[in-house]
C-alpha cells in the first residue's frame, strides 16, 4: 500500500538482520535507455530489499522516504523490532507496476500533504492481508482478492495488517477523464465480483510477464487495464444497465442541485422528490460515499462557480456559504480547504496570480468533469456558458 519515488540507501546497524548489505529499500528503475536499433527497450524491474531486511533501521528509512508522500506510523513500539518492507517495481513513462510486501503499518494522507503534490491514481489488488481504511468519508475494507481504487488528491487513512498486494500507479495527467470523472476514490470491487476477478487476473499476468515484456508492450497493457477498469468502475457507479436506477439517480441529484441553498435539506425530502423509499436512496448513493458525501461535493462545487464567476469583485464568504447551503463561514471554508488544499480566499488569490491554466489543473485535480471545464473556458472566454456540467 505504499507509493515509491525516491532511492534511499542506509547502513545496517547492529541488531538487524542485513549483515553488512547495504539496504535499498526505495526507489524507481530508469526506463530510458534506447533498445538495439531504436526499439522499444526491455522493461526492467528494480528490486528493493529483497533480502527482507527488518528491523529499525528500515522502518526509519521507509518513513523518512514517504515522508513528502504519507504519514505512515506502528500500531505498536513492538512493531518496529520486526518491520519491513520489499518491493519489485517496472517503471514505465506514464505508469508504474509494483509488487510489494511488508508488515503492518498506519499510512494517513491528509490535505497539507496532498497540496504538495504526488498527484497519482492507484488501482492495486490486495493479495495478502487486509486494509481497514476511510477514504474521505467512505469507510473501506480490503481483503485478499479485492481490487481498489485510491486517488492521492484525496484524504486517506488506512491501517494495514502483514500484507502483499500488486499495483498500478499512473499520474493524474495520464488517468482518462472517464475514470477521474467518477470520483473511484475508496471504490472497492469485492474479490467475488466478476469485476474483481477481471481487473486482478489481468494485473497478475502483467506483473508475472513483465520482465519478458518491452516497455512499450507493458504500458499497452497497462493502458488496457486501466480502460477496463474504467468501464467496470462506470458500470459499479452509475448503473447504467439499469435505466429506472439511472433516472432516478438523476432525478435525485437535479433536486438537490436545485436546493443546495438549503441547510437543511435532507434524505426525507430528497427521496420524496425523487419517488424513492430513503432505504432505496441510500443504496442509490452508498458508491459514492452515501447522501452527506454527495451533498458536500455539490454544494462545494457550486461554491467554487460562484467565487470563480465574477473576476472583479469578490463575493463575500458570508453570501457564498448561505448560497451553497453551509451552516457558517468557518464550516464551509474547511471543507473548501479539505477538497482543494487551501482555503477559498487563498484559492481565488492564486488564479488570480498564477492565471486559469493553474486554476484548470486544480479542477482537474478536483474531479470536475469535462463539462464543467468548458463550462469554465467559455466564461473565461466572454461567451455565454450552459447551465452547467451534465448532473446525470
Amino acid at each position: 500500500m505504499a507509493k515509491i519515488n525516491a532511492t534511499t540507501n542506509a547502513s545496517s546497524p547492529a541488531g538487524s538482520n542485513i549483515n553488512g548489505r547495504r539496504a535499498a529499500v526505495l526507489g524507481a528503475p530508469s526506463v530510458t535507455d534506447k533498445g538495439e536499433g531504436g526499439a522499444s527497450p526491455r522493461l526492467r524491474g528494480l528490486d528493493r530489499n529483497p533480502w527482507r531486511d527488518f528491523g529499525p533501521l528500515i522502518w526509519q528509512t521507509f518513513r523518512d522516504s514517504l515522508m513528502h508522500l504519507s504519514t505512515v506510523s506502528l500500531p505498536n513500539p513492538s512493531a518496529e523490532a520486526r518491520f519491513t518492507f520489499s518491493a519489485r517495481i517496472y517503471a514505465m513513462p506514464r505508469a508504474i507496476l509494483m509488487g510489494c510486501q511488508g508488515t503492518t503499518l498506519i499510512m494517513t494522507r491528509g490535505p497539507a500533504l496532498i497540496a504538495h503534490g504526488a498527484d497519482q491514481l492507484l488501482i492495486f489488488l490486495q493479495i495478502e492481508g487486509s486494509v481497514e481504511g476511510d477514504t474521505a468519508g467512505r469507510r473501506v475494507r480490503l481483503q485478499a482478492g479485492d481490487v481498489a481504487i485510491i486517488d492521492c488528491a484525496r484524504p486517506f487513512h488506512g491501517v494495514a495488517t502483514d500484507y502483499r498486494t500488486l499495483m498500478i500507479v499512473i499520474a493524474r495527467a495520464n488517468v482518462p477523464a472517464a475514470l477521474l470523472s467518477l470520483e473511484p476514490h475508496g471504490l472497492v470491487f469485492p474479490r467475488d465480483s466478476g469485476a474483481a476477478r477481471l481487473i486482478g487476473e489481468a494485473i497478475r499476468a502483467l506483473y508475472a510477464q513483465a520482465g519478458h515484456l518491452t516497455v512499450s508492450e507493458a504500458e499497452t497493457a497497462t493502458v488496457g487495464i486501466v480502460a477496463m477498469t474504467t468501464t467496470l468502475a462506470r458500470l459499479k457507479l452509475t448503473g447504467r444497465e439499469f435505466g429506472p436506477v439511472r433516472s432516478k439517480r438523476k432525478a435525485a441529484l437535479e433536486y438537490i442541485d436545485a436546493h443546495l441553498g438549503n441547510a437543511r435539506l435532507g434524505p426525507g425530502e430528497i427521496a420524496d422528490a425523487a419517488h424513492l423509499s430513503r432505504a432505496s436512496l441510500y443504496r442509490l448513493l452508498a458508491a459514492e460515499g452515501g447522501i452527506r458525501a454527495v451533498l458536500l461535493k455539490r454544494r462545494l462545487d457550486e461554491a467554487l462557480r460562484l467565487m470563480l464567476e465574477d473576476d472583479r469583485e469578490e463575493r463575500s464568504l458570508k453570501e457564498m456559504f448561505r448560497c451553497c447551503g453551509f451552516g457558517s463561514a468557518s464550516q464551509f471554508s474547511r471543507a473548501f480547504r479539505a477538497r482543494f488544499g487551501v482555503p477559498p480566499r487563498q484559492y481565488r488569490a492564486l488564479v488570480r496570480r498564477q492565471g486559469f491554466d493553474w486554476d484548470e489543473a486544480r479542477l482537474r485535480a478536483g474531479r470536475f468533469d469535462h463539462k464543467t471545464l468548458l463550462w469554465q473556458q467559455q466564461r473565461l472566454n466572454g461567451s455565454k456558458p450552459p447551465d452547467g456540467p451534465d448532473q446525470a
